[in-house]
């Protein structure tokens, strides 16, 4: 028996499953206790509240590391800090993303452009009081709001987003990826961003990111999280650090706002960064990953050992 009580011999899968469980379990323990005490996810304390829950995923991550994987904790979990061309990428691609999620959003009929914001309370199913507050805290920000959303992802996205999202990606493309990763790429990002998705559903189906429809955003939100999944994966692999997918998923969050704020109609199904627009924006991404992805062979093996330029060397 290990320290935990479970047997040693417990095979990869049934070891990932039981920390998935625990993870799973955690988070909606604490959120169904939020919920319980009156909270909403359709105020300004959810941002408060998403945050700290952000965090379970790499806390787990991190009590889990060793058992799950007999190659020391910083390994299993990613924790390489020698930055490549990567890292930029993982900062620059959201903004990117999120401008071309805005211009699809546009073509949608009956949408048009909105620099007033008029509409980001009700499309995030907050308050009237709620979203005047969040829109008079946007136009704080310097410049047009459209480039002072940009300002604000590109500043707060690899600072203050970073925790948050280490919080997740010392998970998905932490301990999960250092386990799966040897199965091959598309493997490795179906089961992580399957696992990821699944974490999220029992808060979609309470309308959290999709207020007006909950079950049918739920649905479109698990193809969206596939959809991102192979950009995360890619970078995680280039990259050789889990601090580069932390860096895309928290510049993404400090810049989403910007595919939600500056629209006027479409709903929540069309309109935002995890809506179809923003699918079909991760759908091109995606093809140039397919297409990308055979100029490095050695995208399937695992992570073993230090190496002075890349931080680790795949075993072949």
């Amino acid at each position: 028996m290990s320290g935990t009580g479970v047997p040693v011999a417990m095979g990869v899968g049934r070891r990932i499953a039981v920390f998935y469980a625990v993870l799973f379990g955690v988070t909606h323990a604490v959120t169904t206790v939020y919920r319980l005490r009156g909270g909403s996810w359709h105020s300004l304390d959810t941002f408060v509240v998403a945050n700290g829950i952000m965090l379970i995923p790499g806390v787990t991550a991190v009590a889990f590391a060793r058992w799950l994987s007999p190659d020391g904790r910083r390994v299993a979990l990613g924790l390489f800090l020698r930055p490549n061309r990567w890292w930029l990428v993982a900062w620059l691609a959201p903004p990117a993303l999120m401008l071309l999620t805005l211009g699809i959003s546009l073509l949608w009929p009956g949408t048009s452009f909105d620099p007033t914001m008029s509409g980001l309370g009700p499309r995030l199913g907050f308050s009237a009081a709620d979203g005047a507050r969040l829109a008079a805290t946007v136009r704080a920000l310097p410049g047009p709001p459209l480039v002072g959303f940009l300002v604000q992802g590109l500043v707060l996205g690899p600072t203050v987003g970073l925790i948050g999202g280490l919080g997740e990606e010392l998970a998905w493309r932490g301990v999960l990826y250092h386990r799966l990763i040897s199965g091959g790429f598309w493997r490795c990002t179906l089961i992580t961003g399957l696992l990821w998705a699944l974490w999220h559903l029992p808060l979609t189906l309470q309308g959290y990111g999709y207020p007006q429809h909950p079950v049918l955003g739920t649905a479109l939100f698990i193809v969206y999280v596939l959809a991102f999944a192979p950009l995360m994966t890619f970078v995680r692999l280039r990259a050789r650090s889990v601090l580069a997918p932390a860096i895309l998923h928290g510049t993404a969050d400090m810049t989403v706002l910007l595919t939600l704020a500056l629209v006027r109609g479409g709903s929540d199904l069309t309109v935002g960064w995890a809506s179809l627009s923003g699918v079909m924006a991760l759908a091109l991404a995606d093809l140039a990953i397919a297409a990308l992805l055979p100029q490095w062979p050695a995208a399937g093996a695992p992570e073993t050992s230090r190496s002075p330029r890349t931080g680790i060397v795949p075993t072949t």
